[in-house]
């Protein structure tokens, strides 16, 4: 389905959705890779350990954010929650000026913005469980939803690598705070159609009136047991063990090895955004009876492949074409991994649910993070990235055998799903 049908195709409040993600998004774009990876690079002289330091520490709030985020959405409702999300982000674009010049505080920013992030993610993951329940339309407002946020990943460094020309890396952040506050506009006429509460409130009842757990162990318990979930989990934490590699050693890849200024972070950067656009929109054609566990393990495997080419050699129209197609792959990932998340997930737990899926994410991009400098001392950048690259690609691989049985079935019970007028997650709430 093309982009402008799919547009026409969801309704007033996903559409405003879809402008509330795009602009936050669009915000975190601008400031993340150049504002913190490119100042403690080319501003503080950086190397290795600084900024796997950094990439530690914005991951890390990441999870954290997540964490305090998915408990917080499921008890507020998501129109109270988005207002937090952009106070967040509006405090970490004003006190990152104050902080950024030192290695400290360009550090202590990339806590700030990981935290705010970890809240600002929930939004894409979670708000389309709030608008419906139906697998083709979750698989079209996903796929809408992170078109737009793949056009932020190019548009957002573009923005971000003007500035940083013009001013300074550090600069970026205050795009941060006034793309967020551009959010609150089509945020206001946000209204959820499903009740985030039912489901607690009909457990409630037939409890006799005890109330249901609150906490973040809900979440846990909903992903881990949930054959769909905790396979969704293992598969994507596995794939992105290799991923960590990636954030300390890129920029480092660009000056050493590419030879190419900090303006380059942005433009490759732009380059995966291209890619993604194609992917969410691929995604778009994809048959609903498709959006399954087995498409995501090859979408997974894939961006081993690109990841591959991408830092497979020192050329950098190789880069670029990489970038691209490892921002296809991406693009397709995304939407897919959330549309199944939010389709075996009960509603009233969505918001723990997510942020338990990516604490798996980032905990599997933080640990290689421990390792990258002595490895890069050993094989060099590159070496490193390409080592990365290949568990990249093996990993959903093995799950794949390993796991052929599990995902033979979970297969079929989708397939059952969509004949089905009650999604998976709506049975088991």
């Amino acid at each position: 389905m093309p982009l402008l049908d799919s547009l026409r195709s969801l309704s007033p409040a996903a559409l405003r959705l879809v402008w509330m993600r795009l602009f936050i998004y669009l915000g975190v774009q601008c400031a993340y890779f150049i504002g913190v990876v490119g100042t403690l690079t080319y501003v503080m002289g950086g190397g290795v350990a600084e900024n796997a330091l950094g990439i530690v520490l914005l991951n890390g709030c990441i999870v954290l954010g997540s964490f305090v985020g998915g408990p917080l959405l499921d008890r507020v409702g998501p129109r109270r929650f988005f207002s937090v999300v952009v106070a967040a982000l509006v405090a970490t674009s004003l006190i990152y000026q104050l902080l950024a010049q030192s290695v400290a505080g360009v550090l202590v920013g990339a806590a700030l913005l990981g935290s705010s992030w970890g809240l600002g993610d929930l939004v894409a993951k979670s708000f389309p469980a709030y608008l419906t329940d139906d697998a083709d339309e979750l698989k079209t407002m996903n796929s809408v939803i992170f078109t737009v946020s793949n056009a932020a990943v190019i548009v957002g460094p573009l923005m971000g690598g003007f500035v940083s020309a013009v001013a300074s890396p550090q600069a970026v952040f205050w795009l941060l705070g006034i793309c967020s506050l551009i959010a609150v506009v089509p945020a206001a006429g946000f209204r959820p159609t499903r009740d985030p509460h039912a489901g607690s409130v009909e457990a409630a009842r037939s409890a006799g009136g005890a109330r249901p757990d609150s906490s973040l162990r809900a979440g846990f318990r909903s992903v881990f047991g949930s054959p769909a979930l905790a396979l969704l989990f293992w598969s994507c934490f596995f794939s992105f063990f290799g991923y960590g590699a990636f954030d300390p050693l890129e920029s480092l890849y660009y000056r050493d090895v590419l030879r190419v200024d900090v303006s380059w972070m942005g433009w490759l950067s732009a380059a995966a955004g291209v890619g993604g656009v194609v992917g969410s929109m691929l995604l778009m054609r994809l048959p609903t009876h498709r959006v399954n566990v087995r498409t995501l393990l090859v979408v997974l495997a894939s961006e081993g492949v690109f990841a591959l080419l991408y830092v497979g050699t020192p050329w950098l129209v190789f880069a670029c074409a990489g970038q691209i197609l490892l921002g296809v792959a991406f693009g397709m990932l995304t939407p897919l991994l959330s549309t199944l998340v939010q389709t075996h997930a009960p509603l009233s737990t969505i918001g723990r649910v997510n942020a338990v899926m990516g604490f798996g994410n980032n905990v599997a991009g933080v640990a290689p993070l421990l390792c990258a400098p002595a490895l890069a001392e050993v094989l060099g950048v590159q070496g490193t990235l390409v080592l990365a690259s290949l568990l990249v690609l093996c990993m959903p691989l093995v799950i794949a055998v390993a796991r052929r049985r599990e995902i033979a079935l979970l297969v079929d019970e989708e397939a059952g799903r969509l004949r089905s007028p009650k999604t998976l997650g709506e049975r088991s709430s």
